[in-house]
């Protein structure tokens, strides 16, 4: 099925430019690979910034430039020579009724943030995974499971939430949000997103800021300090 929420033309303007943060990187290529409409799209971004480049003057490289790049390749994160590759480990995901579900580009990150954080319920039907993705002061990064029918309560937000569905489907006050689709939401929105039922309805979720829950819950929150 093609997706019928987009990633915006500005975000795959930044991701082709290479200016977006790793969580929104990460986001906007899960949903590239849902999604044949903004591939294409994304591919003219790239195509046009190779061509403002071509019309750049060059600059001369610096006289030990090749060297230190070189050096940089055969070093490791922490600045020690780069041993041989070990050998794969057996893939994470086979068998795994999330990880069969995820997109290839989200599968390793998944696997690291699994073996340093636990899934953990939010409230009856949903669960919540943390991903090992950095993200600013006050946001976060994550999976969440909802079962069949199950759903968050309302909320609105601080900063934009962007929710992309991995598969299954929810509905919230504004439509359907199926596999594929990019669901962007800001203070101007409450909603409650409900997934439907008879099937596992898995998104990935990037937030600039904590939600704030409305009505009843909305009130215990505020109590609480949240």
């Amino acid at each position: 099925m093609t997706p019928a929420h987009h990633v915006p033309f500005d975000l795959l303007v930044e991701r082709a430019a290479g200016a977006l943060p790793p969580a929104m990187t990460m986001m906007v290529d899960a949903h590239l690979a849902l999604c044949a409409e903004c591939r294409a799209e994304h591919a003219l971004c790239e195509a046009v910034g190779g061509e403002l480049l071509d019309g750049l003057e060059p600059v001369p490289m610096a006289d030990d430039g090749l060297d230190r790049l070189f050096a940089r390749i055969l070093q490791d994160d922490e600045g020690n020579e780069a041993a041989d590759a070990p050998e794969p480990a057996a893939l994470p995901w086979v068998d795994d009724p999330v990880g069969m579900r995820l997109p290839p580009v989200l599968r390793p990150v998944w696997a690291r943030s699994r073996e340093k954080a636990r899934w953990r319920t939010l409230v009856p039907g949903v669960r919540c995974l943390d991903l090992d993705l950095p993200v600013g002061p006050e946001g976060s990064a994550m999976l969440l499971h909802i079962d069949g029918g199950r759903g968050i309560p309302r909320h609105t937000h601080r900063g934009r939430e962007f929710t992309l569905v991995l598969s299954g489907a929810f509905n919230d006050e504004r439509g359907r949000f199926a596999a594929g689709d990019l669901s962007i939401t800001d203070d101007s929105v409450r909603h409650k997103p409900v997934a439907e039922p008879g099937e596992m309805c898995l998104v990935f979720a990037v937030l600039d800021a904590p939600v704030r829950l409305t009505g009843a819950l909305g009130i215990v929150q505020r109590l609480m300090g949240g």
